[in-house]
């Protein structure tokens, strides 16, 4: 583990870096402390539970990591780049070109089939609709849904939906972190 101090720049091999990092919320006559000076890093192709009771600031470490909410000081690092920093529509280009998420209850759009569900980051990424219904049509197939994409999610197993979230992931486009802008390769 690299001995981190303000003001450095996290090695290479440390996908994730928080340092200090704290997070408070003003809920009218109170100030309530989620986070208090937490320091994790996490390198490459290391795999990390977060675990705690319920009130301890998991939600809120994670909001974070997955820069959804910003952190009242500390430092935050994602891939090199400080992230915690940064104005809103800069954290949504990472979230969008970095970050894949998978919540527990799924947030598929129940009017949508399973090939628009998996079409939706890609649309927002700039993709053609010819090259995002066939990316998206090839991830299905990929999780084993090649003969559900055109089932809703009320359609669809609980299994089913789970696996039809995974192709949203910006990492399973086969896009690397480097393809960004109209040249990128999918």
């Amino acid at each position: 583990m690299q001995l981190f101090r303000t003001g450095d720049t996290p090695r290479p091999d440390v996908i994730i870096l928080t340092h200090k990092l704290t997070r408070e919320y003003d809920m009218g006559s109170e100030l309530i402390r989620a986070l208090r000076g937490v320091s994790v890093q996490i390198q490459k192709n290391e795999y990390v539970a977060v675990m705690g009771p319920s009130g301890s600031g998991k939600s809120t470490l994670m909001n974070l990591i997955g820069c959804l909410d910003t952190p009242t000081s500390g430092e935050y690092w994602l891939n090199s780049q400080k992230v915690s920093d940064l104005a809103d529509d800069e954290l949504a280009r990472i979230r969008n070109k970095e970050i894949g998420f998978v919540f527990q209850t799924f947030n598929l759009l129940p009017r949508a089939d399973a090939l628009h569900n998996v079409e939706l980051p890609l649309i927002y990424a700039g993709m053609s609709a010819r090259s995002r219904r066939e990316r998206a049509a090839h991830a299905l197939e990929r999780v084993g849904l090649g003969n559900r994409m055109d089932h809703k999610p009320n359609e669809l197993s609980g299994g089913q939906r789970q696996r039809s979230t995974r192709p949203r992931a910006p990492k399973s486009w086969g896009c690397s972190a480097s393809c960004t802008g109209r040249g990128r390769r999918w």
